[in-house]
């Protein structure tokens, strides 16, 4: 047996042996770190990379066999157009035309409701504007038009606040867009002409519109920020954009906001106008007059009072028998006709029993 060699004659693994030893377990160890790490790389430049666009338009299977390239979405609708030729029709919707209106501070310089002509007779009918707004807005079948186009068993309603009246003289007829704001919004720079035809537009029944006294003279000429009806506040926004749409006019960033909040609140309504067309100084699409159509009431007959009855003649039948209807019986007393009994004498229905005791034109 040969003795053990010492240490230092040993032979020492070299660096290529070691790694020889350990190169199938640090191999694979190297080989998975390898892996891992170009996933990591690709997912941060998946990350970085936005997704490319679709160069074709996907396909969907036929109900015959192969593909076919669905029908594109339709475009959403256009903004509403407001500018265009006199007697262009818009159609549009109201949080569409609200947005499209102009905005502008407002001017009140040099104001005066007289400079807007208005309740004229453009027609030469012998109705002005507010009788002829009372005639269509009237809502009673059987009324009747009397000279002066007087308007005779009418009943007219407003919305502002739900008021009837048949009574007009209890009604004003409101420009929807008052005559101030339209100034204030543009009509400082109109003609006389065309602010003549502003303050009878009878063209757009939404222009004027007959309402009670009270609601009118509370909303004056407040724009929409300032006063709102208490009733049908989307009828309201919707008629006074209309009219704003209808003669170019702008509203103040204030008006604008509260028509957008209004229109925002009254869901998809569609706005339907027709932009302003003058002929001379009225609307050119101003509507026939109603008043053709009502009927007439029936004339007041003439009453002349009868010559007194000669001295001596009797009571009852007067002078000349029966008495030519008297307006009162004391006219009929005083020209010595009367008493009248009623079921005998024809001229008891001509007058008023006021105690009911069966005779009228007593003494």
């Amino acid at each position: 047996m040969s003795a053990p060699l010492p240490p230092s004659a040993v032979p020492t693994p070299t660096r290529r042996s070691r790694l020889r030893r350990l190169a199938p377990g640090v191999g694979a160890a190297l080989l998975l770190l390898a892996v891992a790490g170009c996933d990591a790389a690709t997912s941060d430049v998946a990350e970085q990379t936005p997704p490319r666009a679709e160069t074709s338009p996907r396909t969907e299977p036929s109900p015959g066999g192969g593909t076919r390239t669905p029908r594109p979405a339709p475009a959403p609708d256009a903004p509403a157009r407001i500018t265009g030729n006199p007697g262009t029709q818009v159609r549009t919707t109201l949080a569409a035309a609200v947005t499209a209106l102009p905005v502008a501070p407002e001017r009140r310089t040099g104001y005066d409701r007289d400079l807007f002509v208005h309740w004229s007779d453009a027609d030469r009918n012998g109705c002005d504007t507010r009788d002829e707004v009372l005639i269509t807005q009237n809502r009673a079948p059987g009324a009747r038009l009397a000279p002066g186009c007087a308007v005779v068993g009418g009943r007219w309603h407003s919305y502002y606040d739900q008021e009837t009246t048949t009574n007009p003289s209890d009604f004003d007829i409101d420009h929807l867009v008052p005559l101030a704001e339209a100034w204030d919004s543009g009509a400082h720079g109109w003609s006389p002409q065309r602010r003549e035809a502003f303050a009878n537009d009878l063209g757009d029944r939404r222009a004027l519109i007959a309402v009670s006294a009270s609601s009118n003279r509370t909303k004056s000429d407040a724009d929409p920020a300032q006063w709102m009806p208490a009733y049908k506040s989307c009828v309201y926004v919707s008629s006074w954009v209309a009219i704003k749409v209808r003669w170019g006019l702008s509203v103040d960033p204030v008006e604008q906001r509260t028509l957008t909040r209004y229109a925002d609140g009254c869901g998809t309504r569609r706005l339907t106008v027709r932009l302003a067309r003058l002929r001379g100084d009225a609307v050119a699409d101003a509507r026939p007059s109603d008043a053709g159509a009502m009927p007439a009431a029936p004339a007041t007959p003439t009453r002349t009072p009868a010559p007194s009855p000669p001295a001596g003649s009797g009571a009852g039948a007067g002078a000349g028998g029966l008495d030519p209807r008297f307006d009162y019986c004391t006219s009929a007393i005083a020209a010595g006709y009367g008493p009248y009994v009623r079921g005998r004498d024809p001229e008891y229905d001509w007058y008023r029993d006021g105690d009911g005791d069966g005779t009228v034109c007593e003494s």
